[in-house]
């Protein structure tokens, strides 16, 4: 029994026990495309490596914790919906999964081999903790 509580406390400092890989829930082509689009409609106010300007950062523990609680979905809802300022729902369905895709990507989600749908997106339970410290 010693051992057990001994080897339970060893993986979990080593971060073993409670490091899961997200789920890989767009592609790689997807994640390209994004990042173009958020270069175009988003770098402006959420700047070009996701830090933040004038809007909010879209990247790291900051934006995506496991106490935020988000996911997929609710920063799927926000991102259709209101972005970009001052044109929101302007983009097409493609570029707001593209642009999901990228920010998934920059948060240390893997790319995969099915593709990020709009209506996937917007059904998500997928938690968004970013991966990037």
């Amino acid at each position: 029994m010693k051992r057990l509580v001994l080897l339970a406390a060893s993986l979990t400092l080593t971060g073993i026990a409670t490091a899961a890989t997200p789920p890989a829930i767009y592609t790689a082509a997807q994640a390209t495309a994004g990042h173009a689009d958020f270069e175009t409609h988003c770098s402006m106010c959420h700047g070009k490596n996701l830090q933040g300007i004038a809007g909010p950062t879209l990247i790291g523990q900051s934006f995506a914790s496991k106490s935020n609680n988000y996911t997929v979905a609710a920063i799927f809802d926000e991102l259709s919906q209101q972005m970009p300022a001052g044109a929101p729902a302007s983009l097409t369905n493609t570029q707001y999964a593209d642009i999901m895709a990228f920010i998934l990507s920059k948060n240390g989600y893997p790319a995969g081999t099915t593709p990020l749908t709009f209506e996937g997106a917007q059904s998500s339970t997928v938690k968004l903790i970013s991966q990037v410290k």
